[in-house]
């Protein structure tokens, strides 16, 4: 999320903390840690795809389950002097020191490493050169803490030899401290050179690769931080990207840039890992209750014999022992004249057969309507199913998908004891509405079924409910304030109804509307299901209600 250059601004940044008392050690979660200083906090975070380290706002750490190293780091730390804050030579490992004289009237002085090496990162706590405790457990206890430098830091130094058979870009990622994949791409794309062994490199490629190096140096020495977005993760810079085009922003401050990236990147990282379950439950289910219809639909199947049953217990009725041919019975069916062979139950006579097979019919029928009703039952939960599959698709922000979790813990489809979140400020406002605006018209869309209900019970008699037709999707509503509603309203509604639905990307789609005192929810039936009458219906395409600027 950041690199050496990066952090080399945040260690500017928490220069002025030095002389301060660090007050407290906190631990958020399993990775993060918090440096709670007079006048500041520091977050420390070591999981991998979010390692960083940034002033930061305080959390609530009520719940906090400290792990061994911070109880320890707290013996030790707790009430020390921030004596002074570095970077180690031009890499991802910044160094905390500390000056503390116990209870007894010792002096010490601590070193805490924060290596940010993705997976491999760490905190590490030293006194006089030896480990104490590491936070990860990747150190074995009282060695030396020993770092070698073993690339080229340009900071400081910026003689550079392209000499070898290497490619270009190993050799500047392995030889330059702080340059990364990306930063080599930009260095071969600003030096307008190929990647290409060393050796085949002339002396103007030597020099423009050189000049390109040094442009590098100059934007992070004078320029402000930059966020980039790439594959869906943002990443903050210490200078910008020409490989990367324009950034989504820039910042003056370092530590906000990597907070704010920070937190994006782990709201987003939550949204997708909790669509994904949602959807694996839903998808879980949808193939067990298939199962279980496909199953009903065969035995509905055998039901349809009912009528055969009964013809053949009728046949019976009017026939004789002396009818009787072995196992079977010739029957004349009196409403087509033709024979019929009626074959009789094992071990039975003909009246016996007869009787036999009125009680088959009988309850094959009383079969036939359990059945019935229960892949009635079954079809209305698919319906809600899918109606769930799509909301949790649509869902745009946490919160609404935290919302569809405890939808469907409510219907048993998710243990509630399951359901575990870090609640903050943000993530506890209620969710709203979508809500815009057209000609002084609002028209209001459901995120999720709970909401779609919620609509339906705050609208007016007179306001005009919209769904498309047949199709899992968001039901609309327009406000109408006893007002007629224009066509060209209502069609903009109807539009709006298709883009928040799964016929999202067809053309000419059915959208019934009716006004609300027309919708009713059937008892028992799922969250979001609703029947309605005295409606009509318009063909209408999707319409993104940005892109006319309707929003409010």
């Amino acid at each position: 999320m950041i690199d050496a250059f990066v952090l080399r601004k945040l260690v500017c940044e928490f220069s002025n903390l030095r002389g301060e008392t660090l007050r407290q050690i906190h631990q958020s979660g399993q990775f993060c840690i918090y440096l709670i200083f007079q006048h500041a906090t520091v977050r420390i975070c070591v999981e991998s795809g979010f390692t960083h380290v940034c002033l930061a706002e305080k959390e609530d750490f009520s719940n906090q389950n400290l792990s061994t190293f911070v109880t320890f780091a707290r013996a030790r730390l707790r009430n020390a002097r921030l004596k002074d804050v570095r970077q180690v030579d031009l890499d991802r490992i910044v160094c905390f020191t500390f000056d503390k004289i116990d209870e007894t009237g010792n002096k010490h002085e601590y070193e805490l490493y924060v290596e940010l090496f993705g997976s491999r990162s760490n905190l590490i706590l030293v006194e006089n050169g030896l480990v104490l405790d590491d936070f990860r457990s990747f150190v074995e206890k009282n060695n030396a803490y020993v770092l070698k430098p073993t690339k080229v830091n340009l900071l400081e130094e910026r003689e550079l030899k392209f000499e070898g058979n290497t490619m270009l870009s190993k050799y500047i990622v392995e030889s330059i401290a702080g340059f990364s994949k990306l930063t080599a791409q930009e260095v071969l794309q600003r030096a307008f050179v190929d990647d290409k062994p060393l050796s085949s490199l002339n002396e103007k490629e030597k020099v423009a690769l050189k000049l390109a190096i040094v442009s590098i140096i100059d934007d992070f020495e004078k320029s402000p931080c930059y966020v980039y977005e790439i594959d869906g993760k943002r990443f903050v810079f210490a200078y910008p990207l020409k490989t990367l085009g324009e950034p989504l922003s820039e910042y003056s401050s370092v530590s906000r840039a990597v907070d704010e990236a920070y937190n994006w990147n782990l709201r987003k990282t939550r949204m997708d890992r909790l669509r994904q379950k949602l959807l694996r439950v839903i998808d879980e289910q949808l193939k067990k209750q298939q199962r279980l219809l496909d199953t009903l639909l065969e035995e509905l199947k055998e039901c349809e014999k009912a009528e055969i049953y009964k013809r053949y217990g009728e046949l019976l009725k009017y026939v004789s022992e002396k009818d009787r041919k072995g196992e079977q019975v010739l029957c004349v069916d009196w409403e087509t004249n033709q024979t019929v062979v009626v074959p009789l139950m094992e071990g039975k006579n003909v009246k016996q057969s007869a009787q036999m097979y009125f009680e088959r019919y009988k309850k094959l029928r009383e079969k036939d309507q359990i059945l019935r009703t229960r892949i009635q039952k079954l079809q209305n939960e698919n319906q809600y199913l899918e109606q769930m599959r799509y909301t949790v698709e649509a869902a745009e922000t946490l919160e609404d998908l935290e919302e569809i979790e405890e939808e469907l813990a409510e219907v048993d489809l998710i243990q509630k004891s399951s359901i575990k979140r870090e609640k903050t400020q943000k993530e506890t406002k209620e969710t709203q509405f979508r809500k815009f605006i057209y000609d002084g018209f609002t028209i209001l869309v459901g995120k999720n079924n709970k909401q779609n209900e919620a609509l339906i019970k705050k609208a007016s008699d007179s306001d005009v409910w919209l769904h498309v037709q047949q199709s899992p999707g968001a039901h609309v509503v327009i406000r109408t304030e006893g007002r007629q509603v224009p066509e060209h309203v209502l069609l903009c509604a109807a539009s709006i109804a298709v883009y928040y639905s799964k016929a999202r990307y067809s053309s000419n789609v059915p959208v019934d509307y009716t006004l609300i005192k027309n919708v009713h929810k059937p008892k028992g039936s799922p969250p979001g299901m609703v029947l309605y009458t005295n409606y009509e219906t318009v063909f209408v395409n999707p319409l993104d209600p940005e892109s006319i600027k309707i929003f409010e």
